[in-house]
């Protein structure tokens, strides 16, 4: 699985829960958007190991 959050990229050779993914970036406090291979993934998802993971900022509105 291949992760990209703006600079920073990082690789997983298996499956992952989301909520596991954000702990392993270290992303797990910030507010952000999850899309593996082009769909928005929500909590409680497993990630397959071959996916393209782009992480994004959520807007905060106010």
């Amino acid at each position: 699985m291949e992760v990209v959050y703006g600079e920073k990229k990082w690789t997983f050779e298996n499956e992952m829960l989301l909520d596991k993914l954000l702990q392993e970036t270290g992303l797990k406090r910030e507010p952000v958007l999850v899309m593996a291979d082009g769909r928005l993934i929500r909590e409680g998802e497993t990630l397959p190991r071959d996916s393209r993971v782009l992480i994004i900022n959520a807007a905060n509105g106010g």
